[in-house]
């Protein structure tokens, strides 16, 4: 459908790059931070109980997750870790009717008109604002997500610890001596990566603001 170029793809995108511009901090402003539990190792293959391998039915059996999503987002279903945030039915409920309204314009029920593309525009922009915040959130909190059924993510909450000692507020130059000799990479400006041994396309994902780490994550490389 026309819809004056603005289509999922470009919705998607741009998620990611205004996820990836809230987690840098501007000058003068710390990251909001959730209350921190105490350090906790988060290995190069797992977090606590969580394992790379595990389906979501396993992970929640662990315990270590509460058993309700926080989020959808992108198709994956995303859980904090026990003590974390709660779901909130209302925003969940909101959320729904945002991405509703998403399939809605992408299979054209707004029509080709001026009013039409500018009231997809209107419902992709709402989607692009809520995809970042979530993921802002979700890297804030900590938690593990899942797309059909398999390990997606799992961010490390504040206070984790790797098992070289790099947790957040660590220095570039502290995460170049721990990780310089296992294969750290540099993919963006404000993004380093260390592939987990034995798991190919995993990697143990460092996010940077203000030249020390912000978030940490394990994930699939690129």
């Amino acid at each position: 459908m026309h819809t004056g170029g603005i289509t999922r793809r470009h919705l998607v995108a741009g998620a990611l790059a205004l996820a990836l511009a809230a987690c840098t901090p501007a000058a003068g402003q710390e990251p909001s931070a959730a209350p921190s539990p105490p350090p906790r190792y988060f290995g190069l293959d797992h977090y606590g109980n969580l394992t790379l391998m595990m389906s979501e039915q396993e992970a929640l059996a662990t315990g270590d997750l509460q058993p309700t999503p926080v989020a959808t987002l992108l198709g994956r279903n995303v859980y904090s870790f026990t003590g974390g945030p709660t779901p909130d039915a209302s925003r969940m409920a909101a959320d729904t009717k945002i991405e509703k309204d998403v399939a809605e314009a992408e299979s054209g029920a707004f029509g080709d008109s001026s009013q039409g593309t500018a009231d997809a525009a209107r419902v992709y922009a709402a989607s692009a604002s809520r995809v970042a915040a979530r993921m802002l959130e979700f890297q804030s909190s900590g938690g593990a997500s899942y797309l059909d059924g398999a390990l997606d993510t799992i961010a490390a909450p504040p206070g984790a610890v790797t098992e070289a000692g790099i947790h957040r507020g660590s220095t570039l130059t502290e995460v170049q001596t721990a990780y310089a000799a296992k294969g750290l990479t540099q993919t963006s400006a404000t993004l380093y990566e260390v592939p987990v041994p034995g798991r190919a396309g995993w990697v143990l994902l460092l996010t940077f603001g203000k030249d020390t780490v912000t978030y940490m994550s394990l994930g699939k490389a690129g």
